[in-house]
């Protein structure tokens, strides 16, 4: 089948020439797959298992908020506040991260990031105010910002491009399985604990996952460039560029901004006791362990940007559905996260191929951030401020029809071409590739 832009070029090349010469890379595939340190497959599970302790140092405060709102005395929009500050940490840190990698290397920086969570965490359960509490908040997404562009560094490094989509929806089991284990976690802990010790339960966990990785753990072989503003302004100027910005608030609007709210919203407008409501929002995340699987898959078949307008047409409608529902509520609670966790492995193989294989960290460092604001701080912090003005479905149903517009507009995004050689999909990893010969 003929590509669609097969006589305009690649888009891996136009996108190569629109940087500046000294940070162009060689082709992804041609990129070495050696790296120093474990196998890829050990250091995949080994970045996996970081990402889901990162990532649940961030979400288990959404089954906590209901018993943080009743022990600080303060309302949904207040709590709803919390989020607000990790992901403003979050911007900051992981605009920056490139600096950071820059200058420690892509494995140090992961250990740095996690050794920072873990301090994070220990002064938020000592902290006797509520201000020091917004500020161990802010250092918590500060600290776990810097993570992601190293891991997404590193993933690509040790597989070729046309394995990309499984190797990323493995990464991605991570956060979907920190959304099931974080309802259960607090409700189990809670039973025994107070918020402050079940904080603290957290902090060794990190600390040893952080010591096993830095022992068995890989290296990118591909190094970090330094920021600079040439590279900046070029991928600034990229529509593209724009474009998985606003893809990804969705994408964590869908997942993440619904989430953080999602046990609140039972509580207060369902009247679910507050175990019921952890309980279920937990189990309801179970079922995306395999999903995300199934997600990389078919983006490898069918293409990343018609696997993103799927899920996001579809998760769209069952999230504003969602604000509507009265009876079947609990159905929607299921479904809703079995379609909203398809996104990430084809979104991140599609930002994969924005700009060179050098130049990829500092591509995910910003456009990450941007969508995080907006998916996991503004949404939630607008969401609960409806409910405080007594709109809370209103609120949700409005999140709804938000994500639902990114099933139109990942069509404005440029199909990228393979490397070496076009398929029939608009995917951003072959699918038909013959196996590397060296």
């Amino acid at each position: 089948m003929a590509h669609p832009h097969r006589g305009r070029g690649r888009a891996g090349d136009t996108a190569s020439r629109d940087l500046p010469a000294r940070v162009r890379a060689p082709n992804p595939g041609t990129l070495s797959m050696a790296t120093r340190g474990a196998s890829p497959l050990l250091s995949l599970f080994l970045l996996t298992l970081i990402f889901l302790l990162n990532f649940f140092s961030r979400i288990f405060f959404s089954p906590l908020l209901p018993e943080l709102e009743h022990a600080l005395r303060i309302s949904h929009g207040q709590a709803g506040f919390f989020f607000f500050l990790i992901s403003c940490g979050y911007f900051l840190s992981l605009s920056g991260s490139g600096l950071v990698s820059a200058r420690l290397g892509h494995k140090l920086t992961i250990i740095s990031s996690m050794t920072g969570i873990s301090l994070s965490l220990a002064l938020m359960a000592l902290a006797p105010s509520l201000p020091l509490i917004h500020v161990c908040l802010f250092l918590l997404g500060l600290s776990a910002g810097i993570y992601l562009p190293s891991g997404i560094a590193t993933i690509s490094s040790l597989f070729p491009p046309r394995r990309w989509g499984r190797a990323f929806s493995i990464h991605e089991l991570a956060p979907n399985l920190a959304f099931v284990l974080a309802p259960v976690f607090v409700s189990l802990l809670l039973a025994r604990l107070d918020w402050q010790q079940t904080i603290l339960v957290l902090v060794p966990i990190i600390l040893g996952a952080t010591a096993a990785y830095g022992r068995f753990g890989s290296t990118a072989s591909t190094p970090s460039p330094t920021p600079n503003p040439e590279l900046c302004l070029a991928l600034f100027r990229e529509k593209d560029f724009w474009l998985m910005v606003l893809l990804f608030s969705m994408g964590i609007t869908s997942t993440l901004g619904i989430y953080s709210i999602l046990p609140t919203f039972l509580v207060a407008i369902h009247q679910f006791p507050e175990q019921s409501a952890n309980l279920l929002v937990g189990g309801s995340r179970l079922p995306t362990l395999i999903t995300v699987l199934a997600a990389g898959a078919l983006a490898d078949w069918i293409g990343n940007r018609r696997t993103i307008s799927l899920v996001l047409l579809a998760s769209g409608l069952a999230t504003a559905m969602l604000g509507l529902a009265h009876d079947q509520v609990r159905l929607l609670i299921w479904l809703q996260p079995l379609l909203a966790v398809c996104f990430f492995p084809a979104g991140f193989a599609l930002l994969a191929r924005i700009g060179p294989a050098e130049t990829r960290s500092v591509t995910v460092s910003l456009t990450v951030p941007l969508s995080f604001v907006i998916g996991g701080g503004v949404v939630p912090a607008l969401v609960t401020r409806l409910a405080d003005l007594g709109h809370f479905p209103a609120g949700i149903t409005s999140a709804g029809l938000f994500i639902l517009l990114g099933g139109f507009l990942v069509f404005l995004v440029r199909p990228p071409a393979e490397s070496g050689h076009h398929t029939g999909s608009d995917s951003a990893i072959p699918v038909a590739d013959p196996p590397e010969t060296g």
